[in-house]
């Protein structure tokens, strides 16, 4: 074979795979429900700001926390109640459909726990309406199967048990490559030590069952700084950037909820975590605003600018959404 013809089939092969392969993206945004749970299910104009927000992200995946659902009381247990449906993530995907693609949710609403319960000398707490997960995504290039039930979340009784039990795990397969990847979306509890340490080495044993038979996505609200993750045997947390103030420290997602005269942020309690079969196309980022300061004299968001942090509390969350480009190496 001569070097010319090696070269056009190499040509060839890297073509057609550019052609066929198709990155993701996946955004997560903790909308503060446990705070201002009044707007979640009364307030479209709160609404469509966060669905304005997604459009604005160009998101394929979104994960939520702290969402308010309705909820219905089931009569064969007091430990899990149905969500109600016409909920707002109903409300959500109806008006995202159509943009890119119809739009579908999974929620941990109906088997987080809605009692205080004991297993093996250990205590989980509850959650409230307010506090919910859930994952939004676009089925014209995702087909998704929540794993609630393989992993024991429905009846709270398998080998990964967590706090409130709101932990999703979605199994996609990205209908371009027919490539799998499990997401799996977490808000790690922060007003309880014990707690807090038992549900990340929970999910550190759960992240070493998934990434051995497929590439895995963590993503969510993890209430600590990066370095607490990195100390962990987790492969990537957050990616390769070092961002401008302290790559131990991370990316700055949670806002000054106080601060009338700018738009200030404080916290990096907002991460993903994922393994070496995902390849970075877009380090994680804040949607559609720069890494590289703390403080900013205005920002734009969705439909709407806001000149200080305070105002976007009350309006938006307490969290800034993240977003992160990548593709499912095979």
């Amino acid at each position: 074979m001569t070097k010319k013809k090696l070269f056009i089939i190499i040509y060839s092969v890297v073509l057609i795979s550019s052609i066929f392969s198709e990155s993701l993206k996946i955004m997560s945004f903790n909308l503060n429900g446990t705070q201002k749970s009044h707007r979640l299910e009364t307030n479209e104009q709160w609404a469509n700001d966060i669905v304005s927000i997604i459009k604005q992200s160009e998101a394929d995946i979104v994960l939520l926390q702290e969402v308010t659902i309705e909820l219905d009381k089931r009569l064969d247990t007091k430990y899990f109640q149905n969500p109600r449906k016409n909920n707002v993530l109903d409300y959500f995907c109806r008006k995202l459909s159509g943009f890119g693609g119809k739009w579908e949710y999974f929620t941990s609403a109906g088997y987080m726990l809605r009692k205080d319960i004991e297993i093996e000398g250990e205590n989980y707490s509850s959650g409230n309406k307010t506090q919910n997960n859930a994952i939004l995504y676009n089925t014209r290039k995702l087909k998704g199967k929540d794993r609630a039930k393989e992993f024991g979340f429905d009846k709270f009784n398998g080998k990964f048990l967590f706090d409130k039990n709101s932990v999703q795990v979605i199994e996609f397969v990205e209908l371009a490559t027919n490539s799998k990847i499990n997401i799996v979306n977490v808000h790690i509890p922060h007003n309880n030590l014990d707690r807090y340490y038992r549900d990340l080495n929970t999910l550190e044993r759960l992240y070493a069952q998934l990434k051995s038979r497929s590439a895995v996505i963590i993503g969510g609200d993890f209430n600590t700084h990066r370095k607490s993750l990195n100390d962990r045997n987790f492969d990537n947390v957050d990616g390769t950037s070092s961002w401008y103030y302290s790559k131990e420290f991370g990316l700055l997602t949670t806002i000054q909820t106080n601060n009338e005269e700018n738009f200030g942020f404080r916290n990096s309690y907002d991460h993903f975590i994922f393994s070496n079969k995902i390849k970075e196309i877009q380090i994680m980022k804040r949607v559609k605003i720069p890494d590289n300061k703390q403080i900013y004299d205005s920002i734009q968001i969705g439909n709407n600018r806001f000149y200080n942090s305070y105002d976007y509390y009350e309006r938006i969350s307490d969290h800034f959404p993240i977003i992160f480009e990548f593709e499912i190496i095979s």
